[in-house]
């Protein structure tokens, strides 16, 4: 008999989405393309025993709402976009945890930002 602890990680990567965000008045009135990384500790458990998306962390449907989340957003800092997309994929019931790494390929001349920041079911 094979025994899990349940707990996994679903890793989704270079997830693009464009948004208003910055403080810049560019910034303000144009969109940037952003670059998302999302690492979401899930409870598999479940799922390993049924075979069944219903038990399990449907990632296209965490991307897509990640996505609708980033798009209708017009955040000035991206410690804020950041939240919002932890308390976007902590709704979704099989996450425990997950981290949360925006990229704004434009931030800079001279250098990529990177923002990441991690939350946890309460």
């Amino acid at each position: 008999m094979c025994y899990i602890n349940g707990m996994g990680t679903i890793w989704i990567r270079n997830l693009k989405a464009a948004a208003i965000i910055g403080t810049m008045p560019q910034e303000r009135r144009d969109r940037q393309v952003l670059c998302l990384d999302l690492e979401v500790r899930c409870d598999g458990e479940k799922a390993s025993r049924t075979d069944d998306l219903r038990d399990a962390l449907d990632y296209a449907a965490v991307e897509r709402e990640v996505v609708a989340t980033v798009e209708r957003s017009e955040f000035f800092l991206l410690e804020a976009l950041a939240r919002a997309v932890g308390e976007t994929v902590m709704k979704f019931p099989q996450a425990e945890s997950c981290v949360v790494a925006i990229t704004k390929p434009g931030a800079s001349a001279r250098a990529e930002i990177t923002y990441q920041a991690e939350f946890f079911r309460s």
